[in-house]
């Protein structure tokens, strides 16, 4: 089973796995889910843990030290996070990784 898709291609593919396993999720709440996902998994690649969170929220994931205390934001390229991914998943998790590094060592 995908875990995070990484491309619209894994997108489908995990819809298909959650409908056989009898959930019902629609595209745009797999991908909302794909890119917060990945963007705590490059956060806690970076750090070498799970130090920080993160949320999104459309075209802005805020980067957390702790619930109450944001370490920094990251603006989508485009109109949104969502409309990134749709045309340019690779290029945008590249985008991701470059702008939470900027966040991370900017503390």
């Amino acid at each position: 089973m995908i875990q995070i898709p990484q491309d619209m291609t894994e997108v489908k593919f995990k819809i298909a796995q959650l409908e056989e396993l009898g959930h019902t999720s629609d595209e745009k709440e797999v991908i909302f889910d794909a890119i917060q996902d990945n963007a705590q998994s490059i956060l806690d690649e970076q750090l070498e843990g799970h130090y920080y969170s993160c949320t999104l929220d459309n075209d802005t994931i805020t980067v957390y030290e702790t619930p109450e205390k944001p370490a920094g934001t990251v603006k989508s390229q485009g109109a949104s996070f969502e409309d990134d991914f749709r045309k340019d998943a690779n290029g945008m998790l590249i985008y991701l990784s470059k702008e939470i590094s900027r966040v991370i060592n900017q503390r």
